[in-house]
């Protein structure tokens, strides 16, 4: 396909589904306004359900490793690890199960050699299977930025750290130095994810430009902004020659609606946008011709591109796409269930035990309901 001008052929194929590109800007040590303190109001008192011990799996956090043989998940402040074939109980864990309700962003290494977790609001901890630690202090970061994603790229090299002001931080994996900063500037940051091959970092925005960015120059080589819409995620396929980019109008005007837009990486210009699908997040087929589309429902969709999606029932409501190499499973996960779900079969070919807290040794345990 022959490559054409983002500002010429693609501004059409943009406007057609109410979308606008922007002039591409450059990244390196640029940075974005700090994020404002939020700041809580001492006359409302919440009226809150105590948490239960039973509900603390972080769903959003559940990742496979690149061969897909591991499973892991943050259950608390802990991270556990869980053997892809067998399920049952975890094969190992790392860290203490002291707070159950510390699981912020995590991210793995392709091979689960190493997790990055977040210790504070300006401190990454970078632990390895074996129990060693180290810490990476964020450089220039905001007094009031919270870090909102981890990421790190499929060839294990990088790691991208995104804080709420949007700004994305990259660091070497090897030595833990900083490489980069990207001012991907928003007041609510979408998500964030590595093209197959690492080159370039796609970032999600539900306010401002939705961007990708080359990681070798640090510039724009797309910029999506739409006056209906704001864009939460994109998945890009196995071959890196197209990203499916989900949005939605949520809360921002009188109705309600979702899309994904296909966009072709070569040319940089859209393909199509589907306003049939309403997604939370999606996922490429091993083929690319498929995508495996969730909904936040107790079903997960199975869309062959340009088709009516196939809905599949998994009885568990489900956020996530995570899917085994050979596209044969999907995991689905709430905050108290883990399992694979056989695509083919459509049912649920193994689960994944979440071990409990004990009251003894987790702190604060009177907040809970099975301490008191």
């Amino acid at each position: 396909m022959r490559r054409i001008s983002l500002t010429t052929i693609s501004l059409a194929g943009l406007l057609l589904s109410g979308c606008s590109i922007l002039p591409p800007g450059a990244g390196g040590t640029q940075s974005c306004p700090a994020p404002a303190e939020q700041e809580s109001d001492p006359n409302v008192i919440m009226d809150m359900a105590r948490p239960s011990l039973s509900e603390v799996l972080n769903p959003e956090s559940v990742q496979l490793s690149q061969d897909g043989t591991q499973l892991a998940a943050m259950h608390g402040n802990q991270i556990l690890v869980w053997n892809e074939a067998d399920g049952g109980s975890p094969s190992y864990s790392v860290g203490e199960a002291t707070h159950p309700l510390d699981a912020g962003p995590m991210a793995a290494s392709p091979d689960f050699s190493q997790f990055a977790l977040r210790a504070a609001d300006d401190v990454i901890r970078v632990v390895s299977a074996d129990g060693g630690s180290q810490q990476i202090e964020l450089e220039d970061w905001h007094e009031h930025e919270d870090i909102s994603q981890l990421e790190i790229s499929p060839d294990g090299e990088r790691l991208a750290v995104r804080g709420s002001s949007g700004i994305i931080a990259l660091y070497a994996m090897e030595n833990h130095e900083l490489q980069m900063t990207l001012p991907a500037c928003t007041d609510s940051a979408g998500e964030i994810s590595f093209s197959p091959d690492s080159s370039q970092l796609f970032a999600a925005s539900r306010n401002d430009a939705t961007t990708v960015w080359d990681l070798q120059t640090q510039e724009t080589v797309l910029e999506l902004q739409s006056d209906d819409v704001y864009y939460t995620h994109g998945a890009w396929s196995h071959d890196g020659s197209r990203l499916a980019v989900s949005a939605t109008s949520f809360g921002h005007g009188p109705e309600d609606h979702w899309n994904l837009t296909l966009v072709d990486t070569d040319a940089w210009e859209m393909i199509r946008t589907y306003p049939e699908l309403s997604p939370t997040a999606t996922a490429f087929f091993p083929d690319d011709e498929e995508l495996l589309v969730a909904t936040g429902a107790t079903s997960i969709q199975r869309w062959q591109i340009g088709d009516i999606p196939e809905e599949l029932s998994t009885g568990v409501v489900n956020d996530q796409t995570n899917m085994s190499p050979d596209g044969s499973t999907a995991y689905v996960a709430d905050r108290e269930t883990l399992a694979g779900f056989d695509l083919d079969a459509a049912e649920i070919r193994v689960t994944y035990d979440i071990p409990d807290f004990d009251c003894d040794e987790i702190a604060r345990p009177q907040i809970f309901e099975e301490c008191s």
